[in-house]
């Protein structure tokens, strides 16, 4: 009985986690396939990509490519639930973050301030706005 193996054990291990990932992506797989397209995000507000037709004149330039990567983008399973995990992740580890300022600042001139050099010119575009306002 001692020569029996467990399924469970460290040598079936990398096995059960290969089998796994091949069931999730044969269930993603599955699932975009017979879940109908959706044509407009009413989260995003905006119209979702369609299914691109083919001609090797778009294959050849790239088009296609690019076409069916936003496609499957737009139309994957479950995608407005998994952006609104993805918010609600976000949302709580910013509130643990100790740098509240570690964003990128935008000034008027278009460029990016990361507090080095051009800090200046951020703290005068601000004195511009606040006098416009008042």
């Amino acid at each position: 009985m001692e020569n029996k193996r467990n399924l469970f054990s460290k040598d079936n291990l990398g096995l059960g986690l290969l089998l796994l990932f091949l069931f999730i992506l044969f269930v993603v797989f599955f699932l975009s396939i017979v879940i109908p397209d959706k044509g407009v995000s009413e989260r995003e507000n905006r119209t979702l990509a369609k299914f691109p037709k083919f001609s090797f004149a778009t294959y050849f330039s790239g088009d296609f490519n690019s076409d069916i990567e936003e496609y499957f983008s737009d139309n994957f399973p479950f995608r407005d639930k998994l952006l609104n995990v993805n918010d609600k992740i976000t949302k709580l580890t910013s509130q643990f973050s100790g740098n509240k300022d570690d964003g990128i600042v935008v000034i008027e001139t278009g460029e990016r301030d990361l507090g080095g050099e051009g800090f200046g010119d951020f703290e005068k575009a601000q004195a511009q706005e606040s006098e416009a306002a008042n």
